[in-house]
């Protein structure tokens, strides 16, 4: 039988989650893989210029991974029920 609109959302979500989990690392490996581009990206427009701070990148790498989790979170508790 076919899969329902709650599977395909919750398989979705499961999915963009667990992007979102490992995007953190992938996002460091590309600001600092070379010194070239790190130069590059922080000499850019707002976002990017924020990257050579700490703070702005450890806000940047938490909130993708917290909403990750809560993508996953959401994605079980629909299967769930």
């Amino acid at each position: 039988m076919g899969r329902t609109v709650k599977e395909y959302i919750s398989g979705l979500f499961l999915g963009i989650g667990f992007i979102l989990i490992i995007s953190p690392s992938v996002l460091f490996w590309f600001i600092h893989g070379s010194y070239e581009r790190y130069i590059w990206i922080i000499n850019g427009p707002y976002p990017f210029s924020h990257f050579g701070g700490g703070p702005f990148q450890l806000f940047m790498y938490l909130g993708l991974f917290i909403m990750g989790v809560i993508l996953i979170a959401i994605s079980v508790a629909l299967k769930e029920r």
